[in-house]
């Protein structure tokens, strides 16, 4: 593909790539000091410490009143950052963004454990994703607002015995969603086209994980940690596994017996197995046997089905050689 001359020009041209990210870090600053937007994010800052959302009065109403309010916020945002690339196309406004095959996310703002997010669900990508086998539940409460288009999707509940019940969804512009992850998961199905949602999150707890269970029967499936430090963290452990690194065992017992989130714990001691088998199953028995309300309970699940699957592993944890 030929890329056009002036843009060409644009790109060998730093000063002038430099004044651009200035105009549009100016443009957004411009933005956030709107009289409707600066007490938002003010709001925001509140909510972010543990203020319930309901005494947060400006952020409450983009999700609890009229539905123009969100609206009018986002539409203002996007007029300005749309005219500001127009004036510097190689440009890029200061947002933290992700990008996955069926959604896009713009960070519009964060405080504390809070994220004011946009998302955009593209429907063509949806319908090509299989359909979902697991339904995820987070410690994290979500907001949302229907901004644009319309989409179905099941909202998925978890009761005390651990029975799933799927609802049915209808999304409309306008709708405003409330779920309490712990207790609620939800799926999107399929989407008309383009799905575009204002979306207020605030994680619950640091130290809980995500945890997953199966659709058909309710199963536990796995967990995982609820941040991107923990994720890193879980991801650091799974390469000294891979790696077999016997030193690293010392390190790993240590975050076992620590004060992180139960997800991470967990994971330090399923890497202990991997690399260690006797330091493992040590470890592993007396976790069981202890008094963890966290993990004495699938540490006791995992020792069980590990021996009887192998009962020569009992041995390997008695030997002191």
């Amino acid at each position: 593909m030929q890329v056009h001359e002036d843009l060409k020009a644009l790109a060998q041209d730093e000063e002038s790539w430099v004044r651009g990210q200035r105009e549009l870090a100016r443009t957004i600053a411009e933005w956030r000091a709107l009289p409707r937007v600066a007490p938002v994010l003010t709001a925001l800052e509140r909510f972010g410490r543990g203020v319930e959302l309901e005494a947060c009065g400006p952020l409450a109403a983009l999700f609890e009143g009229n539905r123009d309010t969100a609206g009018a916020l986002v539409s203002e945002l996007v007029r300005r950052g749309v005219a500001a690339i127009g004036s510097f196309p190689l440009g890029q406004l200061p947002f933290r963004h992700a990008h996955r095959e069926t959604m896009n996310t713009v960070l519009l703002a964060h405080a504390g454990t809070a994220t004011l997010a946009l998302a955009v669900y593209d429907g063509e990508a949806l319908a090509r994703d299989p359909p979902p086998r697991t339904a995820e539940f987070a410690p994290k409460q979500t907001w949302s607002r229907v901004l644009a288009g319309s989409g179905r999707g099941d909202r998925v509940l978890r009761d005390s015995s651990g029975t799933l019940h799927v609802e049915p969804v209808a999304l409309e512009p306008g709708d405003a969603l409330y779920r309490n992850g712990a207790r609620e998961a939800f799926r999107l199905q399929n989407v008309d086209g383009s799905l575009v949602v204002l979306r207020l999150q605030r994680l619950a707890s640091l130290h809980r994980p995500v945890r997953a269970f199966a659709l058909e029967d309710g199963a536990f499936q796995g967990q995982a940690a609820s941040t991107a430090e923990y994720n890193r963290l879980e991801t650091a452990m799974a390469v000294l596994a891979g790696l077999g690194r016997k030193d690293a065992v010392p390190v790993l017992s240590r975050i076992v017996d620590g004060t992180g989130s139960a997800a991470l714990r967990w994971e330090a001691l399923r890497a202990i197995l991997a690399i260690d088998t006797r330091a493992g199953l040590v470890l592993l028995g007396t976790v069981a046997a202890g008094e963890d309300r966290e993990l004495a309970g699938p540490a006791r699940d995992l020792h069980r089905r590990l021996i009887a699957q192998w009962p020569e592993l009992e041995r390997v944890a008695q030997w002191r050689g």
